[in-house]
């Protein structure tokens, strides 16, 4: 297994597609985080509002820790695009290369095979997940500096900055559960596929009806949404709230899993059964 898996390592690591999702948060989050220092005053204001008139601020509230919050707060929801290039093309391209005809005749098992490919997705999903959260939290330090974070839930929620970082994990984490949801769906859609773009596409279209499906307010909507892994999406917002809602991430957690489990379950059961000569 361990050979198995440093094989599929290896066959990431070498295509180039491999590199897009850390490349362009490298790129896109620095020239956000300067953005946001250029504008800084004009920011500042539209969050003072009216208060402006009845209190008097000393200091201000843009510094590294709102800055991340808002780029993650804003970025996480395009994240599930970035969490299908790996599984996308996975099996989907040896598939279409034919490699599957020579090594899977071979005394490796199938099973085994899969195992593999489900191990560098869960890998390579949380790494760029990581990467995401890790990076925009230490550009933003590097540029502004840290500070006490201002939020907004039921009013003006302020956190210290000893309150800050253990919240910046939680959303990681429960952000990562949902990622690894859909990237096992796209891993599903490219059992079936013969080529990388399909899983793509259809992994993005369910997510875009899930997500459209928990922003109308309609009560059969609103009923199932819970039980949709697309219904947690933005659910690093949650993590920043007063009392931290600590059901909704357990719900999160198993409904992410099963979904999880079920995508999987049927890729496997596709891929030990399909016929690699058709």
């Amino acid at each position: 297994m361990i050979n198995l898996v440093h094989n599929e390592l290896i066959k990431v690591l070498f295509k180039r597609r491999t590199y897009i999702s850390f490349i362009l948060i490298a790129l896109l989050i620095p020239a956000l985080v300067y953005a946001i220092d250029y504008g800084a005053i004009s920011l500042q204001n539209k969050i003072y509002g009216q208060m402006q008139d009845s209190f008097i601020f000393i200091g201000s509230v843009i510094n590294g820790y709102f800055a991340s919050y808002l780029i993650i707060a804003v970025l996480i929801n395009h994240m599930p695009f970035l969490s299908t290039i790996i599984p996308s093309e996975i099996v989907s391209g040896e598939y279409s290369k034919g490699t599957f005809r020579i090594y899977l005749t071979r005394s490796i098992s199938r099973n085994s095979v899969f195992t593999a490919k489900i191990i560098v997705v869960l890998l390579f999903t949380t790494l760029t997940m990581l990467f995401f959260f890790f990076y925009t939290l230490l550009v933003s330090w590097l540029i502004l500096g840290g500070g006490e974070l201002i939020v907004f839930h039921k009013g003006i929620l302020l956190l210290s900055d000893y309150d800050v970082i253990w919240r910046f994990g939680v959303g990681f984490l429960f952000s990562n559960f949902v990622m690894i949801a859909v990237a096992s769906l796209c891993l599903l859609f490219s059992s079936f596929s013969k080529n990388s773009v399909t899983p793509i596409i259809s992994t993005i279209s369910i997510v875009f009806i899930g997500a459209a499906i928990s922003f109308i307010p309609i009560d059969f909507f609103e009923l199932i949404n819970p039980y949709l892994f697309t219904g947690y999406i933005d659910i690093f917002l949650l993590a920043f709230y007063e009392p931290v809602p600590y059901d909704i991430f357990i719900k999160c957690f198993i409904v992410c899993f099963l979904w999880s489990v079920l995508f999987i379950g049927i890729g496997y059961y596709n891929f030990i059964y399909r016929d690699i000569l058709e």
